[in-house]
């Protein structure tokens, strides 16, 4: 249970993009250039920064859905 408890959490973090708990950072960025053949994810280098862009895998802060599927799920939410 702790395996798959982590293993969702790790992939969670990395859809939402928490920053301090997901796993694409920096370094990861770094090693798909020099192994993977993937260009729109890797880092741009702009003069003297370096910028991350935003993953195609990632998701936005608005979150929308088709009427009806989300509509009570404030009734299931414990605050």
């Amino acid at each position: 249970m702790h395996i798959e408890n982590n293993v969702f959490d790790n992939i969670f973090n990395m859809v939402i993009d928490v920053k301090g708990k997901t796993k694409d950072n920096i370094n990861a960025r770094i090693d798909i250039a020099l192994f993977c053949n993937c260009k729109n994810i890797e880092l741009v280098y702009l003069e003297s920064w370096v910028v991350k862009l935003k993953a195609s895998f990632t998701l936005d802060k608005i979150l929308r859905f088709l009427d009806g599927y989300a509509s009570n799920i404030s009734s299931l939410v414990n605050s």
